[in-house]
């Protein structure tokens, strides 16, 4: 049988005041409507529940048995419906997910994860795997993440986003570089080999989709999935990469490699954050995505 919750703030009231006139107006319901509520708990406990004696309504043994647990019980939802409303970082336990693509972990975390170190010390992040763009809502929705970051794509009117950072395309060759000390052309780019950096097995990069819509197509030499492992591995030949320069400009303040321009125009790689609409007013998401939204400005 469905129980009405409301049902038992009217039995709490009713104890409380031992007249269902005045439980009544405590609610702000009219008398009828607390004697209909009433008649639905006797159903329910197969009890009078409370014995009118005079202009008191007096609890029988069975009210008074399970009051402790109703007030209880409506005591936890009151503190679960505030709960809801309200996120303290400083003390919260939560764990979050984040969905990132490992280029995008070293230019987020260490910002991000020093400033909760300090303000919200018990909350635990974990950074994933990039989930499939295909999979993206699902994820969401289900609550396996509670935030991605991604390039911009399509998505349905149940996923949010906002826009973190515009990027550009550029290209990473190590010192000294004997093709190109003079600047790097487009001839020179197409024929020297490349490391694509990619999380798939297979398939082209982004640089190569847009080239391929202009008819240009580079040599692809190997495939690592982390831009830091291509960073190393040019260092000690004449491959060349091709980053965004957010990525390649952390990356040329630790290693000894250098920065060129993209030789042919390519579109900018607008950078998203995206959440699922059911958390769009739940405090504890909107506070991390402010915090990432602060991370990528660098304004902690």
């Amino acid at each position: 049988m469905k129980m009405d919750l409301n049902l038992f703030v009217v039995f709490d009231a009713i104890y409380c005041e031992g007249n269902i006139t005045k439980a009544a107006s405590m609610l702000n319901l009219s008398q009828p409507a607390v004697s209909h509520s009433l008649g639905k708990l006797r159903s329910y406990f197969d009890d009078p529940l409370f014995i009118r004696q005079g202009n008191e309504m007096r609890p029988t043994p069975v009210a008074k048995n399970v009051i402790a647990d109703v007030r209880e019980a409506l005591h936890q939802l009151q503190v679960c419906l505030v709960q809801s409303r309200q996120f303290e970082p400083l003390t919260s336990r939560k764990s979050f997910s984040l969905s990132l693509h490992g280029s995008l972990e070293p230019y987020y975390l260490p910002t991000l994860q020093q400033n909760l170190s300090i303000e919200s010390p018990e909350i635990s992040l974990r950074s994933n795997k990039r989930v499939r763009r295909s999979e993206l809502e699902n994820k969401l929705a289900s609550g396996d993440i509670d935030l991605a970051i991604d390039a911009l794509i399509p998505v349905s009117e149940n996923i949010l986003h906002t826009q973190l950072q515009t990027d550009q395309v550029v290209v990473v060759a190590r010192k000294n570089h004997p093709a190109i000390a003079n600047g790097l052309d487009l001839d020179t780019y197409l024929e020297l080999e490349h490391v694509l950096v990619s999380s798939r097995s297979n398939g082209p990069g982004l640089e190569d989709f847009e080239l391929s819509r202009i008819g240009l197509h580079r040599k692809i030499s190997l495939r690592c999935q982390h831009a830091l492992s291509a960073c190393r591995v040019i260092i000690g030949n004449d491959m060349l990469l091709t980053l965004p320069k957010t990525a390649a400009d952390m990356y040329c303040e630790m290693l000894d490699i250098k920065i060129y321009p993209m030789p042919v125009e390519l579109p900018h790689i607008d950078v998203h954050l995206y959440w699922h609409v059911n958390v769009d007013k739940e405090p504890a998401n909107k506070w991390l995505r402010n915090k990432m939204i602060l991370a990528a400005s660098n304004k902690f």
